[in-house]
């Protein structure tokens, strides 16, 4: 659900989606995918994390929900999840939580109400008590999480117990997905013990749900309940034991969320091989994870087409089969153009034959702005100093967005265009400075500080720092690695003198007020030691 992995892992995953069209390249001669595109599309947005506002789904409003609903709906999609964090709600519940959770209705309401059929997402963990310190929304989870044994009768009762209280007050989703692990499960667990959740579930929609003819349970089928991980053992055995349990014990009405991953990672197309074995394609939307964004991830416009295009020709031939195909993202504001790409290529599969540069064309001509400004914006992170004009974070600036869709943008289009600005103008300056050539260590020092202080800066605007609680500094794992490696590759063939051009570059660090003394001098030091 939330893809909590390792700095490791993360590392691997920017690296990844950085170099996509390389890796892809090679499936994307796939045969034509059939006319026909997806009955239904939908979007989970990730609503765990916390940084900064408008980047982070935690960060918003009700405004801002109502806002990206619209959004959405322009897009393409018709369908969206949202998982609130309800895990963060420690049992029992008090009257300051109980409150807290009932002001999410009306989010709920408004998705509907924009056209989208919403689901609500939860996993099978809890949270300690001294989470409730903070206010729901301010939680940090993965700080306090604690597993639930449903095999102890106890743990299960105020689990399930609990579980209804939350669900009650959410009584309005159109759907309810669980995910089968990560987070949630533990080794060993039985599948009988995952159909218990949603029997449990269920009789809480029959108690109290809003509408009980249509609001039906979601299996979101991911990494094996009962495994030790998607990334430490096979899950077949697992998966194939969950999806028997669920085909036979599971209430109606139900449907069936099959997650997959990108090719050779994680649980690859392991997933729905064995749904389609199992005769279950028929009631399942395919969820094609990662496709729209890695996760985790920084914020940043990170274009991933190729992998749109792999994963959506290799799923396109179930469509008339499945009920529909969900996409995600963890920060959805910086990869507006991948959500616009994945839900047209979804309901039209013919354009997934169209170019990078008219795909966001056609998406700046629905945002109502100029293309020669907006193009290269969102590809920044593809090109060199010779297609980013040093101008084009200011006319960013001072551009506008008239189309319908834009005004739905989440935090408002002038915001949105000068993030993207802040995107640009960090990119330039990296650039820029490996573009210099220094004659002494002074100056050695001078860019060694500017380069850092280009990915410092753009840090300070958007905040991500990974599963934390926001409170941290800054860390190179909260930065573009593809501009670490570039400025280290300039430290390699520039920086002579190491300790001279350290102790420089952090003195001018904090003289410019861009990291306080006691972090400045290790971050540098840190990233001269990659040199």
């Amino acid at each position: 659900m939330h893809m909590l992995r390792t700095l490791a892992v993360l590392s691997l995953a920017i690296c990844f989606a950085s170099s996509a069209s390389r890796c892809i390249a090679q499936d994307s001669s796939a045969s034509a995918a059939p006319a026909a595109g997806f009955q239904h599309r939908g979007f989970y947005l990730h609503g765990c994390w916390k940084y900064s506002y408008p980047f982070a789904v935690r960060s918003w409003q009700r405004e801002d929900y109502n806002a990206v609903f619209h959004l959405l709906r322009r897009l393409g999609f018709d369908r969206v999840m949202l998982w609130p964090v309800l895990e963060a709600v420690p049992a029992p519940l008090s009257n300051q939580d109980a409150q807290a959770v009932r002001s999410f209705r009306p989010i709920i309401e408004d998705a509907r109400k924009a056209g989208l059929e919403c689901w609500l997402t939860q996993c099978v963990v809890t949270s300690r008590p001294e989470i409730a310190a903070k206010p729901w929304m301010e939680r940090s989870l993965y700080s306090f999480m604690k597993t639930v044994r449903l095999d102890d009768p106890e743990q299960a009762r105020v689990y399930l117990q609990h579980r209804a209280a939350l669900m009650t007050i959410l009584n309005n989703a159109d759907g309810y997905v669980t995910i089968d692990g990560d987070p949630g499960s533990y080794p060993g667990a039985k599948p009988s013990d995952f159909l218990k959740v949603f029997l449990a579930d269920r009789q809480t929609l029959d108690r109290a749900g809003e509408r009980l003819e249509k609001q039906k349970l979601i299996p979101w089928i991911w990494s094996g309940w009962g495994t030790k991980g998607v990334w430490v053992e096979p899950i077949e055995p697992y998966v194939q034991a969950t999806l028997a349990e669920l085909k036979r014990g599971m209430p109606e009405p139900w449907e069936l969320l099959p997650g997959r991953s990108v090719e050779g990672h994680a649980n690859k197309r392991v997933n729905i091989d064995l749904t389609a074995a199992a005769g279950l394609l028929e009631r399942s939307t395919l969820l094609t994870y990662e496709a729209i964004e890695f996760e985790p991830s920084l914020p940043s416009a990170v274009l991933q087409f190729d992998l749109i295009r792999n994963m959506l020709r290799k799923e396109l031939p179930h469509a008339a089969v499945t009920r529909g195909c969900f996409g995600n993202a963890q920060q959805p504001l910086m990869v507006i153009p991948n959500l616009y790409f994945y839900a047209r290529c979804a309901a039209e599969p013919s354009y997934l034959s169209r170019q990078d540069e008219q795909v966001l064309a056609d998406l700046a001509d629905l945002f109502g702005g100029p293309p020669e400004l907006l193009v290269p914006a969102w590809s920044c992170l593809r090109l060199g100093l010779d297609r980013l004009p040093a101008d084009l974070p200011k006319r960013l600036r001072t551009a506008t967005l008239t189309g319908e869709a834009a005004q739905f943008i989440p935090g408002g289009p002038a915001r949105y265009l000068s993030i993207l600005a802040a995107q640009v103008e960090s990119r330039i300056r990296v650039l820029s400075v490996n573009a210099t050539v220094p004659a002494t260590t002074a100056e050695a020092a001078e860019g060694l500080a500017e380069g850092i202080a280009a990915m410092v800066d753009w840090w300070k605007l958007h905040r991500y720092v990974g599963g934390g609680t926001g409170d941290e500094p800054f860390q190179w794992s909260y930065a573009d690695a593809n501009h670490q490696a570039i400025l280290t590759r300039w430290c390699q063939e520039h920086v002579k003198d190491v300790p001279a051009t350290a102790a420089l570059a952090a003195r001018r660090l904090v003289e410019q007020s861009v990291l306080p003394e006691p972090v400045a001098g290790p971050r540098v030091a840190e990233l001269l030691q990659q040199r």
